[in-house]
């Protein structure tokens, strides 16, 4: 698979911090901030409209949580139940104080619901075998009407992971009306920057593929930041899971590195993306929002060719 991008357009989301996921329902835009209380609903020229409050917090003085307070959430995703549109708020789970998840109705003037992901999120780590906080870094989650997928980014060059859920499973399970759903692991490397090998950071899925965003981060662990070094768009072709099931054996993501248009290297941090399908057969576009580690978001519209 041969893949590139570019950026056809930059724009600065000034009153969002840390964007750090991004969904499109019904004519809107939602963005998520990971050291934010609120959701952001934009509409479609990107344009602010409302922000809603998640969580209270005394803590959001000086416009973002500190990092040490913040529930950090990382992904969000969108699920129907019954009529009801919703989206599920994912924390990274790499603290104790990240292992809450939020479920949003869009469909019931906004209602929120907190779930504590604590258990689910030490299922997850018992499948990779970790055993020490700052470790698990679930950045991703995406899903359809028939599977839910979710992202741990790894550290260094290790294999980044690809949890695979039955999305009836999943749903039932975060709204109290079933156990743990059973987990499918897949094993994935990405290209790297110097010695710095890049890690997933946001998902989108359609017609048969897995589009994702990764970046590569100077850092030795899941809760502190790093120099950023680059950012890569990726798509991984779901029919080829099988073939990353080994550990051992980690399947390349076909990515290319995001550029400037003068062809230098964009140094934002890609934390998430959505894509709309092609008018042609090969030619998509992407919405990326990044984050720049200091409190700044941009959002990207990036063609994406894909052959």
């Amino acid at each position: 698979m041969k893949l590139e991008a570019s950026i056809l357009q930059q724009r600065m989301l000034q009153q969002i911090p840390s964007a750090s996921g991004i969904e499109y329902v019904e004519g809107s835009y939602y963005v998520l901030g990971d050291d934010s209380p609120y959701l952001y609903q934009l509409g479609e020229a990107f344009e602010l409209k409302r922000k809603y409050p998640l969580f209270d917090t005394t803590a959001f003085k000086n416009g973002r949580i500190p990092k040490a307070e913040k529930p950090d959430l990382e992904s969000m995703a969108h699920f129907t139940y019954g009529r009801d549109n919703m989206l599920l708020l994912l924390g990274s789970g790499s603290s104790e104080s990240r292992n809450k998840a939020y479920w949003v109705n869009l469909s019931e003037n906004m209602k929120v619901r907190e779930v504590d992901f604590s258990r689910f999120f030490t299922f997850l780590k018992s499948i990779l075998k970790i055993k020490t906080e700052g470790e698990l870094n679930i950045e991703g989650l995406a899903t359809d009407e028939i599977y839910t997928y979710l992202l741990h980014r790894s550290i260094g060059n290790k294999a980044n992971v690809l949890f695979r859920f039955d999305t009836g499973d999943f749903k039932d399970y975060i709204l109290g009306n079933a156990g743990l759903p059973a987990a499918a692991a897949y094993y994935f490397m990405l290209p790297a920057v110097g010695q710095n090998g890049a890690g997933f950071s946001g998902a989108y899925t359609s017609e048969g593929k897995l589009f994702v965003t990764a970046s590569v981060e100077a850092t030795s662990n899941a809760i502190d930041d790093g120099e950023v070094l680059g950012s890569f768009i990726g798509v991984i072709d779901l029919l080829a899971l099988p073939y990353a099931s080994d550990a051992a054996n980690p399947l390349q993501v076909p990515a290319v590195q995001l550029t400037n248009t003068n062809g230098s290297v964009y140094k934002g941090k890609a934390e998430s993306l959505i894509v709309t399908m092609p008018e042609n057969q090969n030619k998509y576009k992407a919405i990326i929002v990044t984050d720049d580690d200091k409190g700044g978001s941009e959002l990207l519209e990036v063609e994406l060719t894909v052959e």
